[in-house]
Formats: structure tokens, sequence, C-alpha cells
């Protein structure tokens, strides 16, 4: 009985813990996007998305976070990349 409760348990863990990593990919994606907006606004003249985000972007934005996040911080661009203006 107790070895079901602790299955139920761990399944349980993994798939929020799945749900956290994916919503914390959304909220990656969407600031990016914002600070992609913040640097072109003059640019484009107003909202745009970047080239290839919506068929390939926001799945790569929602599974490969962690990684642009490292990438990010280590040539300092800041969290989301480089916010300021062009």
């Amino acid at each position: 009985m107790t070895k079901i409760r602790a299955n139920k348990l761990q399944l349980f863990l993994l798939i929020m813990g799945a749900v956290a990593y994916l919503f914390i990919g959304l909220l990656y994606s969407a600031a990016s996007l914002y600070c992609y907006n913040v640097r072109n606004w003059d640019v484009y003249g107003g909202f745009s998305l970047p080239p290839l985000f919506c068929p390939i972007g926001i799945f790569f934005d929602l599974f490969l976070w962690p990684v642009y996040v490292w990438a990010n911080w280590i040539n300092g661009f800041g969290l989301f990349g480089n916010c300021a203006p062009l």
C-alpha cells in the first residue's frame, strides 16, 4: 500500500517539476521577447517578432532556456540579453 502511495507522490512531483520547468521557459520567452522589442522598437516602428520566433523560437525558449540564461550570464548581457535600445 505504501509503495503505491510513494509511486503516486513521485509521479506527482515529476509532473509538477515538468510544469514548473515549462512555466519558467514561458516566462523567459516573454521576457526575452520584451527585451527584443525594447532593443528594436525604433528600427521596426513598434512591436515585432524576431525572425523564426513562432515556428521554432518558442520551442527553444521553452525547453532550452537554461542554456540561454547561462550564455547571457557568461557573455555579460544580463539575464534576458541586452535590453538597451539600439
